[in-house]
C-alpha cells in the first residue's frame, strides 16, 4: 500500500510540475519578460541601483541578495554534512596516504609552492577587493584561495598544512559569510529599512554611498574568506578519510 501510494504521489507531483513547466513563456524567445524587462534593468540601471559597475556582482548581492544568502547556507550544512560522515578532526594532527609516499620532497615542487602560493593569495585578494567593479568576487576569490591551500598541502604535507591551517581559525573563518549577511543586514534594520538593504534612509544623502560600499564589500570578502576556509577544510576531512581507511585495512 505504501509503495501505491508513493507511486501516486510521485506521478501526481510530475503532472503538475510538467503542467507550471508548459505555462512557461518559451526559452528563447525574444519577447520573453526576462529578456524585455528584467535584463535591460541590469543593465541601465545596475550601476545607479546596485552601487556596482559589475553588472553580476550586482544581481548577486543586490537583485538576488537572498538568493546569495541561501547559498551561503548550502555550503554551511554541506560542511557540516561531510564532517558528519568523515568527523572534525579536532582532537589531532593527522596524517594521510600522501605522506606515507616513498618519493623524496623535491626542492624544485617546493621552491616553485613557496613562490606560487603568496601570488596566488595576493591574486584571489585583488579579485575579491576589485570584485564589485571588474570581473571576479568574493566566489572566484575564494576558490583561488582553496587552490593555494591545496598547493600547499600537495608540497609540504598533510600534518605541517594542518599546523598553519589550524582547526579553531578554521571554525572561525567558515562563518565569515554568515557572519556578513547577518551584519549587513541587522545594519539594513536599524538604518530605516529592510533586512539586506543598502540604502540606509536613516543616514544623510552624502555618506549612503560610501556606506553601500562598505556593506557590498563587506559581504564580497565574508564570502571569498568562507569559500576559501570550506574548501581547504572539505580538503583535510577527505584526507583524513583516507588515513582513517588505511588503519582499517591495515587492522
Amino acid at each position: 500500500m505504501k509503495k501505491v501510494l508513493a507511486v501516486l504521489f510521485i506521478s501526481a507531483l510530475a503532472v503538475l510540475l510538467l503542467y507550471v513547466a508548459a505555462l512557461l513563456p518559451p526559452m528563447g524567445d525574444a519577447d520573453n519578460p526576462t529578456n524585455r524587462q528584467v535584463v535591460p534593468r541590469y543593465l541601465e540601471q545596475g550601476e545607479q541601483e546596485a552601487g556596482t559597475r559589475n553588472i553580476v556582482a550586482a544581481v548577486v548581492f543586490n537583485y538576488r541578495g537572498y538568493d546569495t544568502m541561501g547559498e551561503v547556507a548550502i555550503f554551511s550544512a554541506a560542511l557540516a554534512g561531510i564532517f558528519a560522515v568523515v568527523g572534525t578532526g579536532r582532537r589531532r594532527i593527522g596524517r594521510a596516504l600522501i605522506d606515507e609516499s616513498q618519493v623524496k620532497f623535491s626542492f624544485v615542487s617546493g621552491t616553485a609552492a613557496v613562490l606560487l602560493i603568496p601570488l596566488m593569495i595576493v591574486f584571489s585578494l585583488y579579485i575579491i577587493i576589485y570584485g564589485l567593479d571588474l570581473p571576479g568576487g568574493g566566489f572566484q576569490g575564494g576558490a583561488t584561495i582553496g587552490a593555494a591551500a591545496i598547493l600547499f598541502t600537495a608540497a609540504f604535507g598533510f600534518p605541517r598544512a594542518q599546523e598553519r591551517i589550524p582547526h579553531h581559525a578554521r571554525i572561525i573563518l567558515e562563518s565569515a559569510a554568515i557572519g556578513g549577511f547577518f551584519l549587513v543586514g541587522t545594519a539594513g534594520v536599524i538604518g530605516g529599512a529592510s533586512f539586506l538593504t543598502y540604502i540606509l534612509p536613516s543616514l544623510p544623502s552624502e555618506v549612503q554611498a560610501t556606506v553601500r560600499t562598505v556593506m557590498l564589500f563587506v559581504l564580497q570578502f565574508g564570502i571569498g574568506i568562507k569559500v576559501g576556509v570550506i574548501c581547504t577544510s572539505i580538503l583535510f576531512a577527505l584526507l583524513r578519510e583516507e588515513e582513517t581507511e588505511d588503519v582499517e585495512h591495515a587492522c
